[in-house]
């Protein structure tokens, strides 16, 4: 959808206004096997965050 112009979020549909995004966004989205992987990688960077001088929300409306 997100190729054809017709996502859901503005911020999805900003990901096309760059070259290198776009080009992420085209390959993700051609191959579900590339983006889990990355997903996957990702999500186990995010978790080794600490909040030792980082902001981390468990609300995202409010900050403690």
């Amino acid at each position: 959808m997100l190729m054809q112009g017709q996502s859901l979020f503005s911020s999805d549909q900003a990901l096309l206004t760059t070259p290198s995004t776009k080009k992420l966004v085209a390959k993700y989205a051609s191959s579900m096997e590339e983006y889990e992987r990355a997903f996957v990688k990702f999500m186990i960077k995010m978790s080794s965050i600490s909040r030792n001088g980082n902001e981390v929300r468990l609300n995202c409306s409010r900050v403690r």
